[in-house]
C-alpha cells in the first residue's frame, strides 16, 4: 500500500507540488522547524486520561515503541520498508476507510524541507496545527496524493523515530479519536 501512495504521490508533485513547495520555501515546515516534547503556548493537546471508545481493539508494537486503539471494523496489514521503516494500515474493506502509521528511524530533532518533500512528494502543508500526542509535540496538517486524495496527517518524532500517521481528510474528527488513545511504550 506504501508503494502504490508513493507512486501516486509522484503525480500530486506534478499538480499540487508548487503550492506546498512556496509554503515550505516561505517559512512553513522548514529546516528551523524543531519538534520538542513540551507543549507552546496555544497548542492543542491530547488527553492520557481519554477512554477507550466501546469495543475498540488494541494494536501494540514494541519495537517501535507505540500502541494505540483502533475500531474493531479495520482490517490490520503490516509492511516492513526499506532503511528499517514499518508501515501498519488499517482499513474497512468494505468503505475503504482507514489510516496508516508509518514509523522510520530519524536521528534529527527537526523536519527540515527536504526530508518533508521526501516523505510527502506532494509538498501539501496546509493548516498546520501544533498538537500533543502523548505528551509529545507533534504537527497536524492536511495533505494530498492522487491515491487517497487530501489527506489529515499527524507527525512526530519520539526517541529516533520518526511517526507519521495518515487518513482520508473527511476522517479528521475519526482520526482525532484514535489519536487520543496513542500511547508510547
Amino acid at each position: 500500500m506504501r508503494m502504490l501512495i508513493i507512486a501516486g504521490l509522484g503525480i500530486s508533485l506534478l499538480v499540487g507540488g508548487w503550492y506546498g513547495w512556496d509554503y515550505l520555501r516561505l517559512g512553513g515546515i522548514g529546516s528551523s522547524y524543531t519538534i520538542s516534547a513540551s507543549a507552546g503556548p496555544g497548542e492543542a493537546s491530547s488527553s492520557n486520561t481519554f477512554s477507550i471508545p466501546d469495543g475498540y481493539m488494541p494494536y501494540s508494537n514494541s519495537q517501535f515503541h507505540f500502541s494505540v486503539y483502533y475500531p474493531p471494523n479495520l482490517q490490520l496489514h503490516t509492511y516492513h520498508e526499506d532503511g528499517g521503516a514499518f508501515t501498519v494500515a488499517l482499513q474497512d474493506p468494505t468503505t475503504n476507510a482507514g489510516f496508516e502509521v508509518y514509523v522510520t528511524p530519524f536521528s534529527g530533532t527537526q523536519i527540515d524541507a527536504a526530508r518533508f518533500k521526501l516523505d510527502e512528494p506532494s509538498g501539501t502543508f496546509l493548516d498546520p496545527t501544533n498538537v500533543l500526542i502523548a505528551g509529545t509535540r507533534a504537527t497536524m496538517f492536511f495533505g494530498s496524493n492522487p491515491i487517497m486524495g487530501d489527506t489529515r496527517e499527524v507527525w512526530f518524532i519520539k526517541d529516533g523515530l520518526l511517526y507519521e500517521v495518515t487518513t482520508y481528510k473527511p476522517l479528521d474528527a475519526w482520526l482525532s479519536q484514535i489519536m487520543q488513545t496513542w500511547q508510547f511504550i
